[in-house]
């Protein structure tokens, strides 16, 4: 099936059936669910723009296995105009959603390609799990799929590793094997938009500490295997929501699960990490070089979001009257500062991209990274200004439902109104945007996914620190103190690509730590 539309999305859907709790209930078609429909709808759109002659040309590529246009975010980039047509497609789809769906199907789309692309990896347990790899990257790419992903032990008791809590598979374990392929049992977080996806990729995240083979599993099955159950957090906000009340999460929720796996059966041909004697070694070596591609994805979407957010700030402030204000000019310069910045990096390392050995192109330098690395604290610090530029306007904002009723409709025009110009209407719907983004509890939880999506951002950013290569910013010291007199000043070069060469990340899958930032474990301590 080549790129399908957001109606064979939906279609497909309905006979998935994953087993589904919300809220108490045993969803028996998630398709009909009322909190689902409009994050379905939302994605369907995603789907139907792939076959929009007005994005067709950047959202799709021939398949190199059977010419049919497939999704541009499996596209393995051999030259730099790949790489562009790459950065486009996920930058559009990051605009789709104003960046508020972080785990749209572009992002696991990039995720099983980065799982191709270290085949050779998976490949030293035996070559049949990098071919399993590379298999199920295709098998993705050409009917389209919309997948979640499970990477995180339960918070039970962080103190110690899988194999030493009180139940040895209250993390996911490997039970056993049949001739037919693995046996798993225990739990794995955290599956977002899991209820409205058709398969499951499973993998280790930050590591696996010695004696704990047993976890180390990476395998993709459908969502609706035997014995999986996704059990849902509490939705953000109570039915029915209005468009206007609820501008973001009427539309973008994307709900977090907890995966159950009760003795599920993973077939061989879906295993690409077997849980035997060895596989910790494998998972902790695997290195996340695919990395600077998902990067892009990553980086498209926190974009999206600071661009939404100075827009937002600005009509905002002027449909109160208060861009005059000194301290409010301030703080909306800050906002299209660190957003240029964001810019300059995200365009900046697409200009400095390198073709490695293996023929891929990647972005240059260490841009996207450490941008990677300071989104959390860029994101916060932008919430905090549209908070405070809002200030107590964020609760006296009528519903909907207020404005329809005649009798105080024309209290409303008169009293909730903005300056000269802005309608009550007007200024209460900018209002109702900014309270759903920033304090609404869609608000609050996307503020915690960007801070942690991606690990620790203490440990992330301590084996930044740890695998930086130090020399030359050391060597600019050892000038100043007077130790290399004669030698010759570098000169900046006419390429910058060639000036911060490529460094493979040495870090295990995406999000895992330098060794030198982990904490000691528990059997460790003296």
């Amino acid at each position: 099936m080549p790129a399908r539309s957001g109606q064979e999305y939906v279609e497909s859907l309905k006979k998935c059936a994953p087993n589904v709790y919300l809220e108490g209930r045993r969803l028996v078609d998630v398709t009909a669910e009322p909190i689902f429909q409009e994050p379905i709808r939302a994605i369907s759109e995603q789907y139907d723009m792939q076959l929009d002659p007005a994005y067709r040309e950047v959202m799709t590529y021939p398949s190199p296995t059977t010419g049919h246009p497939v999704s541009t975010s499996f596209l393995v980039p051999h030259t730099r105009e790949e790489l562009v047509k790459k950065r486009k497609h996920f930058k559009l789809r990051a605009d789709h959603n104003f960046g508020f769906m972080g785990r749209a199907p572009d992002f696991m789309n990039q995720f099983v390609t980065g799982w191709h692309l270290m085949a050779g990896r998976f490949a030293r347990a035996g070559a049949r799990f990098g071919e399993n790899a590379t298999r199920y990257y295709e098998h993705v790419r050409e009917r389209d799929l919309f997948l979640t992903h499970m990477l995180i032990n339960p918070q039970i008791d962080r103190s110690k590793t899988s194999a030493q809590q009180e139940d040895p598979f209250l993390h996911l374990g490997r039970v056993g094997e049949t001739a037919d392929g693995i046996v798993v049992r225990g739990a794995k977080m955290l599956g977002t938009m899991a209820p409205i996806t058709e398969e499951v990729a499973v993998i280790p995240f930050g590591g696996v500490p010695p004696g704990d083979d047993a976890y180390a599993l990476a395998f993709a099955i459908p969502t609706s295997t035997p014995g999986l159950t996704f059990i849902c957090r509490e939705t953000v906000s109570p039915l029915p929501r209005s468009r206007f009340d609820h501008p973001l999460s009427s539309r973008f929720e994307e709900m977090d699960c907890i995966a159950v796996f009760e003795d599920v059966l993973v077939p061989w041909d879906r295993v690409m990490v077997d849980g035997s004697p060895g596989s910790g070694e494998i998972i902790n070596t695997l290195g996340a070089d695919f990395n600077a591609l998902l990067n892009v994805q990553t980086s498209a979407r926190l974009l999206s979001q600071l661009e939404f957010f100075c827009g937002l700030a600005m009509r905002l402030a002027d449909a109160i009257g208060i861009t005059g204000f000194l301290h409010v000019q301030e703080k909306l310069g800050e906002m299209l500062s660190q957003m240029e910045i964001a810019r300059a990096v995200f365009y900046g390392a697409e200009a400095m991209a390198q073709r490695l050995d293996n023929g891929v192109w990647v972005p240059g330098g260490h841009g996207l990274r450490a941008f990677h690395l300071q989104s959390g604290k860029i994101y916060s610090r932008f919430v905090e200004i549209v908070q405070t530029l809002a200030a107590g306007g964020f609760f006296y904002a009528p519903s909907e439902a207020d404005l329809a009723n005649p009798e105080v409709r024309p209290m409303i025009d008169k009293f909730v109104r903005g300056r000269a110009g802005i309608s009550a209407e007007e200024r209460i719907a900018l209002f109702k945007l900014a309270w759903d983004a920033t304090g609404e509890t869609f608000g609050q939880r996307m503020a915690q996914y960007v801070r942690f999506y991606s690990g620790d951002p203490i440990r992330l950013t301590a084996g930044f620190y740890m695998q930086y290569d130090k020399a030359p910013l050391l060597e600019l010291v050892e000038r100043a103190l007077g130790r290399r007199e004669g030698e010759r000043i570098p000169v900046s070069p006419d390429d910058p690509a060639g000036a911060i060469p490529y460094q493979p990340d040495t870090r295990g899958m995406a999000g895992t730590y330098a060794t030198g930032s982990l904490p000691t474990r528990q059997d460790q301590r003296g």
